[in-house]
């Protein structure tokens, strides 16, 4: 008889409460747990398919060594770890703690424990070289909150707004901007209380088809549609003037960078109506409460930073921060309770301080090391080169921009160790592929939720929910498998260095030493993260499924007598930005791709079915495991290409070729395609693997010179149709392979 366990899916950034049934030892079935009202049952195809992942024939359940020849063979961990450690103390000893570097994904969050570990190792052995995926996806945030300052209190976000504005992001298949929950039950209910919603997005998306305004624009004109809002809203006088007078500098600056936006110099511009444009403002200008978000697409699409900034500077002007006496609807549950005041904290270096890159004149910001510009380290010579990287969480090979580039680095290392429970992109060009346990095998807890919650206004959970959860299956019999956090901790001890978490994901936590001697449990490593919580680790365990933690409560105190901090909106460097955004004013569109074939302009999306390059499977992906092409209808005719048919895109990063499909509610001229797809190989099947988008794009060519992040949307392309001999055996493939049409 089977056994039902709660637990938690820890797949993606959305921490679903799951109900899991266990049968000799075996998980058969995994279900949303109704006892929780925010998520009211909710998972997505990739959180039903765990019981597919735990017993995939294609699984790696012993860790891997790559020989000479090539092929790989079994390893047990212990005889890696000492391998791994004796490679990597070579290393240091001949070219310095610099060149070793570590790699972070997003699938980081299956383990929960192991990025604290990966900053104590790099501590440890000296080297500054951590680099994340949060350089390639929204870096902007990070950096435009310390140009800007911060509220000591949490903004408005999800507490009751009476508008939300979601620029280039889809938070029904991305779960950013709603709630954690059910992103199809509380956008309707907010939406049916009154809220109004603004879309600003290229794409008729899911979420677009549900706004009160949709400024479907041209892409890359982000920043000057929200600089246009902010013409509105001070010239007509609809922001909160009583905030902004007591809290906020740089109200001058910002009024005269945004006066050459004109509703209808915008309008003309972003090619959008301009009484919509006029109308989203005035909305959102008049809403007390509400809350401002952009997504990846403007991340990637342009001046990322810029479009963060101006974001920030709209929920500034219009007041949306809670204030003295409010309570904090969630303050948090794993994390220490925090002292939330009505007050400014001022702005901080942003950019351009610690590690300096060899490259681009790039260094740190406050989103990190630039991931953009490893590759280039790794294949620049001389003193700094980067010579190992461990990588884990994420699949650099796929991931990374400028796939070329990448690939030649990765295969250029002394030193590649990959993390992965599958032969992925990147552990196939691996030393070592290091195996690890799946969520269900490891205990786990909703720390990273409440971290979310407090670091942005459109992530986390609306209230303080917390869960814990211990391993509900042990990993298969025979296997020899880790927690992701077991490799640094191992490799450390044999490198003689003693490892010290001190921060979780940037955020500081209480100091914990690892005792080299007695290695601690992944359940103590959860006791020792949670030390000083809101509401200890133990209570929480007495709720199996989860409870919100409302008691005690956190109010936002009054502003301190002495405090003259405030929020900067006239950021010098910002404004110097927002001034070549308007000399565009008043010129045609950009030209387009290529001077014989139509143009288009590449755009990024997302697919529900996958989590960037995981958990595309054929239990989650329904006969579809590629990436289309997706165009509007008009542009298929134009070109003469039927749907499913093969096109072949070109760049001035290279070529590639994808399968092409219908998307009426995309703008003409644009292509638009989900990343993380593909097999790094030039002959590579795109019916069976799909297309990599980053095979298209380059790093040095236009890049965020804050963050390094470079254009990976709005991308000049040259679509055209596959001739037949180059079609060759992918046509006949497409024969055995489901195409929508």
């Amino acid at each position: 008889m089977p056994e039902t366990k709660p637990s938690i899916c820890r797949l993606c950034i959305n921490g679903c409460p799951i109900l899991v049934e266990v049968a000799d030892g075996r998980v058969t079935r995994v279900t949303g747990d109704r006892s929780n009202d925010s998520y009211d049952g909710y998972t997505c195809v990739k959180g039903r398919a765990q019981p597919r992942f735990l017993a995939h024939p294609d699984r790696l359940l012993h860790s891997l060594k790559r020989g000479a020849d090539g092929c790989f063979a079994a390893i047990p961990t212990e005889q890696a770890f000492d391998e791994i450690a004796e490679r990597l103390g070579d290393i240091l000893d001949r070219h310095g703690p610099r060149a070793v570097a570590c790699y972070w994904g997003t699938m980081i969050g299956a383990s929960g424990t192991v990025v604290p570990v990966i900053d104590a190792f790099l501590r440890a052995i000296g080297s500054p070289m951590e680099f994340s995926a949060i350089t390639i996806d929204k870096p902007g945030k990070n950096v435009a909150r310390a140009l800007h300052g911060s509220w000591m209190a949490p903004r408005q976000g999800f507490d009751d707004p009476e508008v939300a504005l979601l620029i280039g992001i889809n938070p029904l298949v991305s779960y950013q901007g709603v709630p954690n929950g059910n992103p199809g039950k509380w956008l309707p209910d907010a939406l049916r209380r009154g809220m109004a919603l603004l879309v600003v997005d290229p794409r008729r998306s899911d979420v677009a088809r549900r706004a009160t305004v949709h400024l479907q624009c041209r892409p890359g004109e982000d920043a000057a549609i929200l600089a246009g809002m902010l013409h509105v809203i001070l010239e007509e006088g609809r922001h909160d003037r009583a905030f902004v007078d007591e809290h906020v500098t740089g109200l001058e600056a910002l009024r005269r960078a945004v006066q050459p936006f004109t509703p209808a110099a915008v309008a003309a511009r972003a090619d959008v109506d301009v009484d919509d444009l006029v109308r989203a403002a005035r909305i959102f200008g008049d809403a007390r409460r509400g809350y401002a978000t952009p997504g990846t697409g403007p991340s990637m699409s342009g001046p990322g930073t810029l479009v963060e900034y101006l974001t920030l500077c709209l929920e500034t002007v219009c007041g949306h921060y809670l204030r003295a006496g409010e309570r904090v609807r969630n303050p948090g549950v794993l994390m220490p309770t925090f002292s939330a005041k009505a007050q400014a904290s001022p702005p901080t270096q942003a950019y351009g301080y610690g590690e300096q890159m060899r490259v681009r004149g790039l260094a740190r910001s406050a989103a990190g090391l630039p991931t953009a510009a490893l590759a280039d380290e790794i294949l620049l010579e001389g003193e700094g080169q980067v010579r190992a990287l461990i990588s884990c969480g994420g699949n650099p090979a796929t991931a990374w921009p400028d796939q070329g580039k990448t690939l030649a680095a990765l295969r250029a290392l002394d030193l590649l160790v990959q993390v992965d429970p599958w032969m992925s992109q990147t552990a196939q060009l691996a030393h070592y592929v290091i195996a690890p346990k799946l969520p269900l095998e490891l205990p786990g807890s909703s720390l990273g939720r409440d971290f979310q919650s407090l670091g942005a206004p459109a992530y986390g959970s609306i209230e303080p929910f917390g869960q814990y959860t211990p391993a509900i299956v042990e990993p298969p019999a025979g296997s020899d498998l880790i927690d992701d956090w077991e490799l640094f901790y191992e490799v450390g001890r044999r490198l003689g260095v003693e490892l010290e978490v001190t921060s979780y994901i940037g955020k500081p936590i209480a100091p914990t030493r690892l005792d080299p001697d007695v290695k601690p449990t992944t359940d103590q490593l959860l006791e020792a993260f949670t030390r000083g919580s809101r509401i200890p680790l133990e209570e929480v365990k007495r709720h199996p499924h989860g409870a919100v933690f409302e008691d005690p409560p956190v109010h936002v105190a009054a502003k301190d007598p002495d405090c003259d901090a405030r929020l900067d909106v006239g950021n010098g460097d910002m404004m110097r930005d927002l001034e070549r955004v308007a000399a565009g004013l008043g010129q045609e569109e950009r030209p387009r791709a290529g001077a014989d074939e139509p143009g288009f302009r590449l755009l990024c999306r997302r697919s529900t079915h996958v989590y960037n390059s995981s958990c595309n499977d054929e239990s989650t992906n329904r006969g579809r495991p590629y990436n289309p092409a997706f165009l509007h209808p008009d542009d298929l005719a134009r070109l003469g290409v039927r749907p499913g048919e093969l096109v072949e895109l070109s760049t001035a990063g290279g070529t590639a070729v994808a399968v092409a499909q219908p998307d009426a509610g995309l703008r003409t001229g644009m292509v638009s395609m989900s990343v993380g797809f593909g097999d790094p190989r030039e002959d590579d099947d795109v019916l069976r693997s799909g297309t990599s988008v980053n095979r298209l794009l380059t790093v040095d060519q236009e890049f965020d010179r804050y963050t390094g992040q470079p254009l990976m949307s709005n991308v000049p392309v040259d679509v055209r149709p596959l001739t037949e001999a180059r079609a060759g055996t992918l046509t006949a493939t497409a024969k055995e392979v489901h195409v929508d049409g």
